[in-house]
């Protein structure tokens, strides 16, 4: 994500292509590449060539090659034979799915079991977290989007940080309702870890969501406006962009 921030999407693609050899899931890394090569640029009002999209293509191809590479050779492998498995009939044929719906009971709803209760309990308060923030993400967002598409200026308010555009909200807004409603809930605990998304809904809860963020306000007000914040200055990857650079702020700058 470090090289995404800066920029540099050769090097984001190979970590990424990485990371699809060791973990399946890695594929939805690419949408990182979609994000900064086409999205953002498209939110921005930047024109985007033709080039710049068939070199997202390209590089998002790379990061699912494992992926597709792994099924495939499982399909030539198990699939060239007289009594074919079941999944092999299906579209399309991935061995991944099987796998995961046959020997991890994953499926819609298959968690749902009264034994599973306390791995939702257990893994409640960082899907709230993630979830309640990354909502209000996207509403930020979206809003400012629709103010930018009207060229509308807002003047004398201060710049939210936590509604700066950013794929990363929407990722964990993802993983989150495929953990609740399609797989091991409790997985969250150690997947939540590498998300940038927690640490920043910790540090909004904080500032805006908690009354120590309350209290944080009036200590502000009255040392005056331009005394820094526990929170300023956080260094963190692909969270607020600003002037190409990714970084907590709790005021502008």
């Amino acid at each position: 994500m470090l090289y995404a921030v800066q920029l540099h999407w050769i090097r984001t693609t190979l970590c990424f292509i990485l990371a699809s050899f060791f973990r399946s899931n890695g594929v939805l890394l690419a949408g990182y590449l979609v994000w900064g090569l086409v999205v953002q640029p498209f939110l921005d009002g930047k024109q985007l060539s033709f080039f710049k999209i068939a070199y997202c293509i390209t590089l998002s191809a790379c990061v699912t090659a494992p992926f597709t590479y792994h099924n495939y050779s499982a399909y030539c492998l198990f699939c060239n034979i007289p009594n074919k498995p079941q999944w092999c009939y299906r579209i399309p044929p991935s061995i991944y799915t099987h796998v995961q719906a046959k020997y991890w009971d994953v499926g819609f709803l298959r968690y749902w079991t009264p034994s599973q209760i306390r791995n939702f309990v257990i893994a409640a308060p960082p899907l709230v977290l993630l979830i309640t923030f990354s909502v209000q993400h996207i509403k930020l967002s979206f809003l400012g989007f629709r103010i930018r598409l009207n060229s509308v200026k807002e003047t004398n308010k201060e710049e939210n940080p936590f509604a700066m555009p950013s794929i990363t909200p929407k990722y964990s807004l993802v993983m989150c309702t495929t953990l609740i409603f399609f797989s091991h809930t409790q997985i969250v605990l150690c997947l939540a870890a590498a998300l940038p998304t927690l640490y920043w809904a910790a540090a909004w809860l904080f500032v805006y969501g908690s009354p120590w963020g309350q209290i944080l306000e009036i200590v502000e007000r009255t040392l005056g406006a331009n005394q820094p914040r526990p929170l300023d200055s956080i260094p963190t990857a692909y969270l607020v962009p600003k002037h190409n650079h990714y970084f907590i702020t709790t005021h502008s700058s």
